[in-house]
């Protein structure tokens, strides 16, 4: 699934990032493959929010659809 798929609230591990347009751009926030991420906000038309590392991070629509996630552990481990 694609980032803008994914529910609010849920912790998400990066599985892909689809162009190398794209991928450069999410590398310069810290998302790469494997990055643990939690989907903080989707903004209707807008951007999606999400944390990583203790920073909320706002990323274009465009960005976020190309950015494939898995579901992952939360903070106390269940998924």
């Amino acid at each position: 699934m694609t980032l803008t798929e994914a529910k609010e609230g849920d912790w998400l591990v990066v599985t892909g990032v689809a162009g190398e347009e794209i991928m450069l751009a999410a590398l310069r926030f810290g998302i790469d493959e494997g990055a643990r991420i939690r989907l903080e906000k989707k903004i209707p038309a807008g951007p999606v929010i999400i944390s990583r590392n203790q920073l909320e991070i706002a990323l274009g629509r465009r960005l976020a659809q190309a950015i494939e996630v898995a579901p992952a552990a939360g903070e106390d481990g269940r998924l």
